[in-house]
């Protein structure tokens, strides 16, 4: 497998902080960023390396030959540039199939995986996604069913966006390279460009969602947290290669407030300090995920876009603090009313006390249930809770005078905040 490390950008935003130096050079751990990426490609089976440089070429050249004795291949931009210009300015030096990596990445991911994935799904290019502490300023995407984008959200841009940031990570077949027009000494963006190209034009590109640990460090701010989540030793939270324990929570009367008017937005209104419990959870590098019946789409009162606009503003309200939920599940349908438009990753057939959006998650993602939470409101999740054979936290919230099942939960607290204390003591 060869890998392309893409290293051409001026770290502009970094020049406080490193200097005149590639962002691809900066340390963590007292270790160039570019060996950690190297090293673990390395072990993911990646025997063939080409570097794609435009700025900075003779820093790269100087550190790759001073440290390595591998004969690598280093190319500077002629024609055509951007991150996916450079790919086509080095199309004669591209393996059939080949990883794509940012160099500004700081990552633990099992690339391995990813591959096979990419295979499975027979696409042209694939890319890998994730919910990050910063959407706004991310590319993110929207997915259909079957894991394939639909749509591109620009960063920035002022729309309905849900938390699928594109990481920086892909898998691509040098054919995906024929589907585009590129023209000498223009620059083209590989996502921004690229991207939207191919999906007007029916090709499919499949999103991997991940929740390992991918971070770009594009700002001094995102430096200094990776740096402050090396020291603080808990990225094999969220090492693919073991399980690792995750909370799940019910949504309405744990995140926000019953609504009965679900179609005005202004009626959904989050509890207070939502944000700082998700934020302890992140920090904690413990998965965090959604799972929410939502029969009031079948039921036609609530529509695709009046949901669409409160998984934007949730995910606005969280990342106000640098939190985010991992991912989500969403069951639309009430007793025999199915839900039609049913065209989007995040809906789920299993209906709560069905523990299957949990299990669908726990699958996905490599979580144990036996160390994980389910924290909810009423007797129907503590049913699913225990059905999934994870640990319940009841929030004792005005549903529980509906409290009718027999069904004990692990524990009881007042609200989100004490549920996760009581778990980050455990």
């Amino acid at each position: 497998m060869q890998a392309v490390i893409i290293c051409g950008g001026k770290g502009l935003r970094l020049k406080s902080l490193i200097g005149n130096k590639p962002k691809a050079l900066v340390k963590f751990q007292n270790k160039e960023n570019l060996k950690n990426q190297i090293n673990i490609l390395k072990a993911s089976g990646v025997k063939d390396f080409l570097f794609l440089v435009n700025n900075y070429e003779e820093e790269i050249r100087n550190f790759l030959k001073k440290n390595y004795k591998d004969k690598f291949i280093i190319r500077k931009d002629e024609n055509y540039f951007g991150t996916g210009g450079c790919l086509y300015d080095a199309k004669n030096k591209l393996k059939d199939c080949f990883l794509i990596v940012y160099s500004d990445l700081y990552f633990r991911f099992n690339f391995k995986n990813f591959i096979k994935k990419s295979l499975n799904s027979k696409c042209a290019i694939s890319c890998v996604v994730h919910a990050n502490d910063h959407p706004k300023d991310s590319d993110t995407v929207d997915l259909n069913k079957d894991f394939y984008i639909k749509k591109i959200y620009k960063k920035n841009i002022k729309s309905l966006k849900i938390n699928n940031a594109i990481s920086g990570v892909f898998f691509a077949k040098k054919a995906f390279l024929n589907n585009f027009s590129f023209k000498k000494k223009n620059s083209y963006d590989l996502v921004n460009d690229i991207f939207p190209y191919l999906i007007k034009r029916k090709k499919k590109i499949y999103a991997y969602k991940t929740i390992e640990y991918i971070k770009d460090f594009g700002t001094p701010d995102r430096i200094k947290t990776i740096r402050k989540d090396l020291i603080q030793n808990k990225l094999k939270n969220l090492d693919f290669s073991s399980k690792t324990k995750a909370i799940f929570l019910d949504r309405d009367g744990v995140i926000n407030k019953e609504n009965k008017n679900k179609k005005n937005l202004k009626n959904f209104k989050i509890f207070p300090k939502i944000n700082t419990a998700i934020k302890k959870i992140n920090i904690n590098k413990i998965p965090c995920f959604i799972v929410s019946n939502q029969s009031a789409l079948s039921r036609k009162k609530l529509f695709i876009n009046d949901l669409l606009k409160v998984i934007t503003k949730l995910d606005n309200y969280l990342s106000s603090k640098r939190a985010y939920i991992d991912d989500f599940l969403i069951c639309p349908h009430y007793n025999n009313l199915k839900y039609k438009n049913y065209n989007f990753s995040f809906f789920s057939d299993y209906r709560k006390p069905n523990p299957g959006m949990i299990t669908t998650l726990a699958k996905k993602y490599h979580i144990d249930l036996k160390k994980s939470f389910f924290i909810g409101d009423t007797d129907i999740d503590m049913l699913t809770g225990k059905s999934a054979r994870v640990k319940t936290i009841l929030i004792e919230g005005p549903k529980i005078k509906d409290y009718k099942m027999n069904i004990k939960p692990n524990f009881k607290v007042k609200n989100l905040t004490s549920a996760v204390n009581l778990i980050l003591k455990k």
